[in-house]
């Protein structure tokens, strides 16, 4: 297990796929934040889910008025329309977020399904950070990612799973980085079989960590599946999860779970 932190990783580019739910705006304040640390382009991508398409034409589906409280069935047209609306709004707000901290910003429309261009994307990169309204809605990141024009990123503490791959120390080092940035307390999952292995990737943690002048709390955790991510996100009132290995966790079938259940924004590196 490594106990140096590494330079700041080189990084050109933050994608976050945009979307309007509140987890999409708090994945949208990470990346910005890291982006403003990595000297990264911030990059959205808003993706038209065609999960909606296949909505048409089915009896159920249906438009309301919110004045009249009515209801129509859902055109084409409708649907084109409400992609554009959406897009405009994200783009909005990538802006203000990128001005505000004087970023490079570009943004970026794809059609399909959302977690097939997030995986497609993640093919590439090096960190991802992920959110969740209906289907996958995700922020990607180039290496890695709080803040919209000015408002507090996330208010609790900043997780990281730690254990003994390569990537813990990556993903320790953006913990280090998100915590300073939102004056948060960083956490420390320490994923161990036993008490002693318990310890001692807590003392290689905060031998990490005292390089770099923070300090962290440790957590046993026996085990990194999605309960015991969901309880421990829980239980501390996660503002934020760094998870290292991302090849594993978006391959994990338990991923929509934590996503669904997790309210924070989840990072995932490596």
């Amino acid at each position: 297990m490594s106990t140096t932190m590494h330079e700041r990783p080189a990084v050109a580019r933050i994608w976050v796929a945009l979307d309007e739910s509140p987890r999409s705006a708090a994945a949208l304040m990470a990346a910005a934040g890291l982006a403003a640390e990595l000297d990264a382009e911030l990059a959205g991508l808003f993706v038209e889910d065609i999960n909606l398409q296949h909505l048409i034409g089915l009896p159920f589906a249906r438009e309301f008025s919110l004045l009249s409280g009515s209801g129509r069935p859902l055109s084409q047209g409708e649907v084109e329309s409400t992609w554009r609306s959406e897009a405009r709004s994200m783009q909005r707000l990538l802006v203000e977020a990128a001005e505000t901290l004087r970023l490079r910003w570009s943004f970026h429309v794809a059609r399909g399904r959302v977690s097939a261009e997030v995986n497609s994307l993640a093919q590439a990169l090096d960190l991802i950070v992920l959110g969740r309204r209906s289907g996958i809605r995700v922020l990607a990141v180039s290496q890695t990612t709080p803040s919209l024009v000015g408002t507090p990123p996330q208010r609790g503490p900043v997780l990281v799973l730690f254990g003994k791959d390569p990537a813990s120390t990556q993903s320790l080092e953006l913990g280090v980085m998100l915590a300073r940035r939102s004056g948060a307390e960083l956490l420390l999952l320490i994923d161990a079989d036993n008490e002693d292995a318990y310890r001692a990737a807590c003392v290689a943690a905060q031998t990490v960590l005292k390089m770099s002048r923070t300090n962290g709390r440790c957590v046993w955790l026996t085990g990194a599946n999605e309960s015991n991510l969901i309880q421990a996100a829980h239980r501390e009132a996660a503002g934020c999860l760094v998870l290292p290995d991302k090849a594993r966790f978006l391959g994990q079938e338990g991923l929509d779970r934590v996503l669904d259940e997790i309210e924070c924004p989840i990072v995932l590196t490596g």
